[in-house]
């Protein structure tokens, strides 16, 4: 049977930039070992799977997938597939209802030929700790130096957005340019169930330039994490204490990769707690065939 697909780049509006996705249409007939296969296959750092959805309300449902295991919910499969979607015509009044299996995503997207824009609230809204971070184990596995870790009143902690992550911040974004990751190390230092790790460095106000690393989960770096940057949100909340209102961030990933990419998040305070986490970016459409499995 044949299998339409499309791949995306996601959180750039530029071609070969950004981080790859593989969007697979009609997939109610994939079942879940040939899902994982697929996405191995395809051996991008994530893949979506678009499926009929279980509410008739809604447009369709979802499924990810990296090349390893399949996820909750993430960001960059999330822009993308709303972008691919509505230049499907998929969706109603400019919103794209996906069910996710972290929750329901409704997606506001606009879209300009083989590019457009994707802005979703986060399914869960997100938390930082609950695991702790020896930040000489951390340098040791990013093989920085130890006094580079820290800055502000941001130390290395865990975050939650569905996927977990431990975040490891950094004096400057030069520090980014000189890690090294020694796999050798990485179980020791990130604990079991958090070792995505999420490197962020200040580079402006409310900007961060980051890098992502799942080596044991089979990616060795990511250019853009959307999961991340929506963890990251409950880190900035506990570490800047901004006052109530919407804060927008920008964060800059893949830049050491040579796929820069470019997410932003709108951080709504209510009585000084997290209320609620936007995430948008752009996507470019590059490629379409298909399977035939």
């Amino acid at each position: 049977m044949a299998y339409n697909y499309q791949i995306l780049d996601v959180f750039t509006e530029t071609a070969l930039t950004g981080n790859p996705l593989a969007v697979v249409y009609d997939a109610d007939g994939i079942d879940t070992a040939r899902m994982q296969a697929i996405a191995a296959e395809f051996n991008l750092s994530e893949t979506i799977f678009i499926k009929t959805p279980a509410d008739e309300k809604h447009d369709v449902s979802a499924r990810i997938f990296t090349p390893k295991a399949e996820l909750p919910f993430a960001g960059h499969p999330t822009v993308g597939a709303a972008v691919a979607l509505a230049r499907r015509g998929i969706g109603r009044d400019g919103s794209i209802a996906i069910e996710l299996p972290a929750g329901l995503v409704r997606a506001a997207t606009k879209i300009d030929g083989d590019t457009g824009r994707a802005a979703f609230d986060a399914p869960l809204l997100p938390k930082a700790g609950g695991v702790s971070i020896d930040p000489l184990a951390a340098a040791g596995a990013l093989k920085i130096a130890p006094d580079a870790i820290g800055f502000g009143n941001y130390a290395p902690t865990g975050a939650f957005s569905g996927p977990r992550f431990s975040v490891v911040p950094v004096r400057e974004p030069a520090v980014l340019g000189g890690i090294a990751v020694d796999t050798s190390l990485w179980a020791s230092a990130f604990a079991d169930g958090w070792r995505a790790v999420y490197v962020v460095a200040p580079n402006g106000e409310r900007r961060f330039q980051v890098r992502m690393f799942a080596p044991l989960g089979g990616i060795p770096e990511d250019p853009a994490t959307g999961s991340a940057a929506v963890a990251f949100a409950a880190l900035y909340v506990e570490a800047e204490k901004p006052g109530d209102g919407t804060h927008a961030l920008t964060i800059v990933q893949g830049v050491e990769m040579g796929r820069p990419s470019n997410l932003y998040l709108g951080v709504e305070i209510e009585g000084g707690a997290l209320k609620r986490v936007e995430l948008s970016g752009e996507a470019v459409v590059i490629a379409e065939g298909k399977l035939f499995l």
